[in-house]
């Protein structure tokens, strides 16, 4: 009987701060949701500071939410916080939650505006190999930021894969005008490609043809000079035997005149 009334308080204390956990989780997860309305209500009437405040008091009520660093992430975006707005888009990416390939889609809108090309393209292209309902969208920003970066093949080769993907898209009359100027435009760089191709050919045949040249005549005056020098040597030998005759008839000369 002690032991009885003794494991019966011990159990009412469990289940009642079991009851009070529970309580305070479902008020903590309703006061998250109560923050995040109230952020939704000022965003709808443009007030970014306020709401700015109310999603951060929802994200600290309740961090697994991605929805939350979403519409934060979307308020410092707008503000201008652009590097805010990117570490809040990337806590909630990495939740791996639901709002995912929205959160990716605009860091990837973010980074563009930042110039950070790669990681623009690399969320992108998360986006599109997902599949989802957003996947075409991020298809169609990528082809406007290789667009504007004047990487014009990559940019006709996305914006020809989403008219395959939307073919009823609003926009595609202006996709089309925009395929067949960057088409001829493409085509136009080809041209002057091969032209400054053909062009540096054939100076490069030039110089190797007026190198040749030099090079003879190089050669042949080389020759010349070896051939002069050869004739000097020779030369100097004849030259050499007159002078040696010639004292010689001199020393006979002058015996000749001493024996008179």
């Amino acid at each position: 009987m002690v032991k009885n009334h003794t494991v019966k308080p011990v159990l009412r204390t469990l289940l009642f701060v079991l009851t009070l956990i529970f309580i305070t989780s479902a008020a903590g997860a309703q006061t998250a949701e109560e923050f995040f309305n109230k952020g939704l209500e000022s965003f709808k009437w443009q007030k970014s500071e306020e709401a700015s405040e109310f999603f951060q008091q929802a994200v600290h009520a309740d961090p697994n939410r991605d929805i939350y660093y979403l519409y934060l992430g979307i308020i410092n975006h707008q503000s201008g916080k652009l590097q805010e707005a990117e570490g809040v888009y990337s806590r909630g990416i990495d939740l791996n939650g639901g709002e995912r390939d929205r959160l990716q889609l605009n860091r990837g809108n973010l980074r563009t505006t930042l110039s950070d090309y790669a990681g623009a393209s690399s969320d992108y292209s998360a986006v599109i190999d997902a599949g989802g309902l957003l996947s075409s969208s991020a298809l169609l920003n990528r082809a406007n930021m290789e667009l504007n970066r004047s990487s014009f093949l990559l940019a006709v080769d996305d914006y020809t894969e989403y008219l395959i993907r939307e073919p009823e898209s609003p926009q595609k009359e202006t996709i089309e005008e925009l395929l067949n100027l960057l088409k001829t435009r493409l085509a136009s760089d080809a041209q002057a490609a091969a032209t400054a191709a053909e062009q540096s050919r054939l100076e490069e045949e030039r110089r190797l043809a007026e190198e040749a040249v030099r090079a003879e005549e190089e050669a042949r005056r080389a020759a010349l000079m070896e051939e002069a020098l050869q004739s000097l040597s020779s030369s100097g030998e004849d030259t050499k035997s007159i002078s040696a005759g010639s004292e010689n008839i001199r020393e006979d000369f002058e015996d000749s005149a001493l024996e008179d």
